[in-house]
């Protein structure tokens, strides 16, 4: 039998197939949260391989840039964490063992991950680029058609499906 997992921030069960790290709503709380006082990040231009072109969305965890990968010449997403208090090694672990898992995944709605990786004490992801609006700015400016709506939520279920059939 399975050893039982329980989620370190809040204490919940775990699945026991799932990557070790926090629980699915304590990680989203962590993500989609402001930045907490204190958490910095670096004034970047340059990480590795990484030409970073601009900030394209920033919360909990760190910031998202669009950057060209230098040496295949091509436009990538690099997320960058904050620095301080999610620097902490068991932090960095958990960040690292779920970048791995979400690299294992092949599904059409889940951005691919190229790379985990820390540079100069930067740690970082690097992953596919969508081009568009995300979903919050096209919801902002009206409410979406309910039919619309719902090819949304079953294209979003179906990924979480593959994400939870794979152990995350």
């Amino acid at each position: 039998m399975a050893e039982e997992k329980s989620c370190p921030q809040c204490g919940s069960r775990l699945n026991p197939e799932a990557v070790e790290g926090l629980c699915l709503k304590c990680l989203a709380q962590l993500a989609f949260t402001g930045l907490e006082t204190g958490s910095t990040i670096p004034e970047l231009r340059r990480l590795g391989d990484y030409e970073l072109l601009e900030e394209v969305a920033r919360g909990g965890m760190g910031a998202v840039y669009r950057a060209r990968q230098l040496s295949l010449q091509r436009i990538v997403a690099v997320k960058v964490m904050l620095g301080g208090p999610l620097t902490d090694p068991d932090f960095v672990k958990r960040f690292q063992m779920e970048a791995r898992a979400a690299a294992a995944l092949r599904h059409p709605h889940i951005v691919a991950v190229h790379e985990v990786g820390e540079r100069d004490g930067v740690h970082f992801l690097s992953m596919e680029y969508v081009e568009g609006r995300n979903f919050s700015e096209l919801v902002r400016e009206q409410p979406l058609p309910a039919r619309r709506a719902a090819v949304y939520l079953a294209q979003i279920a179906r990924a979480v499906e593959h994400a939870h059939e794979n152990g995350v």
